[in-house]
């Protein structure tokens, strides 16, 4: 006698996680629930994309009301296949299969990139200070942005890839090195994370001219050697781009600016520039105004400086 083994629907399967259309990153889970199951149940996935099949699978026991939850690493290596992918999830026991459930789900591994940002790294600030990133993302899921890993008005969003947000430094109390801090992740929970650190630069820096003074000797016809002395409260928050030295008439009309010869640390927040007034004839006059105007890399503007220069003394 023949004994035929019939195989029918032994109970039911649902997967919970992912679910239809979802994007998947790195690290996933694929969750389930099987319920009216009598005897040990194999879960199989049979995961599919444009580059071929894998399966992942595993054996789960039912408790006594036959219901077991469960689930299954779904990981993808960074240099996977990006797009559509096919999930086929199966369940069998012994003398009896599950209904299947088939997904569709986009696979995403990449975290989002930088493209633009700013304020630039290293920099000095004050003020209204716009913070602004340009990420490229193409399901950009969500973004924050934080000053010293505490909140600002308006600090956070969603889908955009290019925005900015503004911070007052007003709300600080003291000047000096601040981190800002951006975090996304795209609608795959891959993250991205990205550090600037600023100096908050509020106070204004001192110039003084060294050389000529008011009763400096100068012969008339020679080149002037100009001497100016800078000093700020932090050690790199001049640069020679600040320093403007321009020569007047004693009636306010430009005559020419001086050219630098050097620019030069003395030290902790102090500074040299040293230029040269040409000689020209019929241009510089015997009676003339040094101007010296100075501002620091966060745009805070010296008190002007000027002296009268008598040629002959």
């Amino acid at each position: 006698m023949t004994i035929l083994s019939v195989v029918g629907y032994a109970g039911t399967l649902t997967v919970t996680s992912p679910t239809n259309g979802q994007f998947l990153g790195l690290s996933n889970s694929l969750t389930f629930t099987i319920r009216q199951a009598s005897v040990q149940v194999r879960v199989q996935a049979l995961v599919t994309s444009s580059a071929g099949s894998t399966t992942i699978n595993g054996n789960f026991n039912p408790g006594t009301d036959g219901t077991t939850t469960g689930s299954l690493a779904l990981n993808f290596s960074a240099s996977a296949p990006q797009g559509d992918y096919t999930i086929v999830v199966s369940a069998t026991e012994v003398g009896g299969t599950y209904i299947p459930t088939t997904l569709n789900v986009k696979v995403d591994t990449q975290s989002p990139k930088l493209l633009q940002f700013s304020p630039t790294s290293n920099s000095f600030v004050k003020g209204l200070v716009r913070i602004a990133y340009k990420l490229q993302e193409q399901s950009l899921k969500e973004w924050r942005i934080t000053v010293n890993n505490q909140d600002i008005p308006n600090n956070s969003g969603t889908s955009e890839t290019n925005f900015n947000v503004v911070w007052d430094t007003a709300r600080l109390e003291r000047d000096g090195n601040q981190s800002i801090n951006l975090a996304a992740k795209d609608v795959a929970d891959n993250p991205f994370n990205h550090s600037i650190n600023v100096t908050l630069d509020r106070l204004a820096p001192n110039s003084t001219i060294s050389f000529p003074r008011r009763d400096t000797p100068i012969r008339p016809g020679t080149d002037i050697t100009v001497i100016i002395d800078v000093s700020d409260q932090f050690a790199e928050s001049m640069d020679s781009t600040g320093l403007d030295i321009v020569i007047q008439r004693t009636d306010g009309v430009f005559i020419t600016r001086a050219a630098r010869v050097s620019f030069a640390s003395q030290g902790s927040g102090s500074w040299r520039w040293i230029g040269r007034i040409r000689y020209r004839r019929g241009v510089i006059p015997n009676n003339f105004k040094i101007l010296v105007n100075a501002v620091d890399k966060a745009g805070n503007t010296a008190t002007r400086q000027e002296q009268s220069i008598r040629m002959g003394g």
